[in-house]
């Protein structure tokens, strides 16, 4: 759901929780934000991993969050950050952050590694193409989310831009 945790994984070796990687992915210039009553929990922050963990486990009762909140607790797990971002008109770029010092409020990031970037008209692989369908569900649902506020130039700039985001504004258009 809304608020949460992006991606929760665990590794088991023969049935036991050996691993968990708790990830996060943003848009472009999007950035990890503070939430709480006060805004003083940052999102991927220990502190607020746990608070969504019990979120979920309220939901949804489940055997496996005992442990995966353990291995939480104890610091035992990984935290990434996964932004993909539009290079020019033709290409994305996705960068892979792995979050430090998860129990302070504040903590640094540094990015882990880049992918080589994808050309959206030319996807290599199955994962490309789905990096490329993620990448164009986000563009349309900002493009109705923003559209009404556009005016007739910022418009025409939209369908300079590339081939998916053309025909969906064009739709809108008519």
């Amino acid at each position: 759901g809304r608020n949460g945790i992006d991606g929760l994984y665990i590794k088991q070796k023969d049935g036991v929780i050996k691993e968990v990687l708790v990830a996060e992915s943003k848009w472009n210039k999007s950035h990890l934000n503070w939430s709480g009553k006060n805004k003083l929990i940052h999102q991927m922050s220990q502190e607020w991993v746990l608070k969504i963990l019990y979120r979920l486990q309220k939901y949804k009762p489940l055997p496996e969050y005992n442990t995966i909140k353990k291995l939480i607790e104890y610091d035992q797990y990984r935290a990434r950050l996964f932004k993909m971002l539009p290079i020019r008109e033709d290409k994305i770029q996705i960068q892979i952050y792995a979050i430090k010092n998860k129990g302070m409020k504040n903590f640094d990031t540094f990015i882990e590694s880049t992918l080589r970037p994808i050309v959206i008209r030319e996807p290599r692989n199955s994962f490309e193409r789905e990096m490329i369908e993620s990448y164009n569900m986000c563009r349309v649902e900002a493009l109705h989310k923003y559209f009404p506020m556009l005016g007739e130039e910022n418009i025409k700039e939209l369908l300079l831009d590339n081939y998916l985001q053309k025909k969906d504004v064009e739709k809108l258009v008519k």
